[in-house]
């Protein structure tokens, strides 16, 4: 399926940046905090507003006060966050709403709903990096009908309409489908569904064939439920891997580290293009 306009625009906004700032493999997240992380929230009916000037990586409603005014644990991390991300992207913490959220301030899309331009955004530009910076003798598709894929199976999903986020092919074999997701469902993690009806007919086609979730999710329990999907907690799991676009905001920002140490980052997977065959 052709990428969207406003993916597009992501995309060309990420290739400026990466011209600015010279993004390499080991920092290409920070493309990605700059354009799609916020510290302000998005109100239906009012649109982006301010909020409490930190990165805002939960579900607005998580962030509380005592009765005594004190932040909650949640607005206690995003302001440990806030001061990591400000040092990894070299500008001052009291000026990171200037230098994050720089899709959301586009004129052509602030007025949007930020839900389904984020997941599209975030799909392409995965993509994006992985062109960028990985082997270029792989090449991608984004949004791949399955039966189109896989004619003859039976795929069983969620959704009646689902589609492959990303397929990566090297001359014309596959070898990895990517799921990508900005932010998980709580009450299901439906690329686990996906990766065990695509897995199958993929390995079908070529043992090698790896299958990755790559996501921007913040919160713990929710990681899990990917993470006890992949190695090392189930053998012979339907995933290969879980990568976090920046885990690193994770371990060192709100000091997740112990549950989720088992998150590959981004540029894991970039070295990992050279060896899909």
């Amino acid at each position: 399926m052709a990428r969207s306009a406003n993916a597009q625009t992501a995309v060309d906004l990420y290739a400026q940046l990466c011209q600015t700032h010279g993004f390499t493999a080991a920092n290409a997240w920070h493309g990605i905090a700059r354009l799609l992380l916020a510290t302000n929230v998005w109100r239906e009916g009012i649109g982006w507003t301010e909020f409490h000037n930190f990165v805002v990586y939960r579900e607005r409603n998580d962030y509380k006060t005592t009765k005594g005014g004190k932040p909650n644990k949640a607005m206690q991390r995003a302001e440990a966050l806030t001061l990591y991300l400000a040092s990894q992207l070299g500008v001052p913490r009291t000026e990171i709403s200037n230098h994050i959220g720089l899709y959301w301030k586009l004129p052509q899309i602030s007025h949007q709903q930020p839900h389904n331009l984020l997941g599209h955004a975030f799909r392409s530009l995965i993509v994006t990096v992985l062109e960028t910076f990985g082997d270029p003798g792989v090449k991608y598709q984004e949004e791949v009908a399955p039966h189109a894929l896989f004619p003859g199976y039976d795929l069983i999903t969620r959704s009646t309409n689902a589609k492959i986020d990303i397929v990566a092919r090297r001359n014309g074999v596959l070898v990895a489908l990517l799921s990508a997701r900005w932010r998980l469902r709580h009450d299901r993690i439906d690329l686990v569904d996906e990766a065990r009806a695509y897995a199958p007919p993929a390995r079908n086609q070529n043992q090698h064939c790896k299958l990755y979730p790559v996501i921007g999710e913040f919160d713990p329990k929710r990681l899990l439920k990917v993470l006890t999907n992949c190695p090392p907690a189930m053998k012979n799991a339907a995933l290969s891997e879980a990568i976090h676009f920046a885990p690193q905001l994770l371990w060192e920002g709100i000091e997740l580290n112990g549950q989720t140490s088992d998150l590959r980052d981004l540029e894991w997977l970039i070295g990992e293009t050279y060896n899909w065959h």
